[in-house]
């Protein structure tokens, strides 16, 4: 054997030794983490859906998408105690007048972790999320349409000089709800946002005092005819007022 020359066995001990590297290599790490229940893994959730939803009852879908993907089953949803699968329905059922909003958070999460919580010396099971995607959604009521009424009816009865009107409004959004700020037609908050403002074409005749949010007393000044406009933005709506 020459010097500096390998044996057999031990020629072919370093071959199955470089082998074994390239079988290493071309497997990747085998200890790689992949599991998405473990709260070290790189995992994202994507929540998808619309950003604002501006009727009442109206219905905003949401869906998760995962990275890397995961079973249906194994997405849940977070909202003010809701729970369901990989696509959730937001309902809008009782949201605030614009231009006041809510702001809620659709939360997907993966990977339950049970652990406790104290409050006041005493402990309480719950649970946590390894993992979750959020999307803050804007919840308001939009109004579309505005109507008069005076007080029950959209007419005025004549009135002599010194006489007064209740003219109250009322308002839809674009899926014909009414202001859910509004818990009946003779509903009126003292203060809040105005469901529209009142005025008169010729003030010289009646005197628009507004009542509350949605209503305004007019008081018969002069014989003459008139018209009482409301206006909620580029929205409006009138009454004819006689005075005999």
């Amino acid at each position: 054997m020459l010097p500096g020359a390998l044996g057999p066995s031990l020629a072919r001990l370093v071959l199955l030794a470089a082998v074994g590297i390239v079988a290493a290599a071309a497997c990747g790490d085998p200890y790689k983490r992949t599991n998405p229940y473990d709260d070290k893994v790189a995992f994202t959730i994507t929540v998808s859906g619309p950003d604002t939803l501006v009727s009442s009852y109206e219905h905003g879908t949401y869906t998760a998408t995962t990275n890397p993907v995961v079973p249906d089953s194994a997405i849940h949803w977070k909202i003010d105690g809701f729970a369901g699968g990989r696509n959730a329905d937001l309902v809008n059922a009782a949201p605030p007048l614009w231009p006041q909003t809510f702001t809620a958070a659709m939360v997907a999460v993966i990977g339950t972790i049970d652990t406790t919580i104290s409050i006041n010396s005493i402990t309480t099971p719950t649970y946590a999320w390894r993992h979750e995607g959020v999307k803050y959604v804007v919840l308001t009521q939009r109004v579309t349409h505005i109507a008069l009424r005076c007080p029950d009816t959209h007419a005025c009865d004549t009135l002599s000089a010194g006489g007064a009107w209740s003219v109250w409004v009322d308002g839809l959004d674009a899926l014909n709800q009414k202001i859910q700020a509004l818990t009946s037609a003779t509903a009126n908050p003292p203060t809040g946002t105005a469901i529209a403002t009142f005025a008169a074409r010729d003030p010289s005749i009646v005197a628009v005092a507004p009542v509350g949010i949605r209503a305004s007393n007019v008081t018969a000044l002069h014989t003459g005819s008139t018209w009482i406009v409301a206006t909620r933005g580029t929205l409006l709506d009138s009454l004819q007022l006689v005075v005999r």
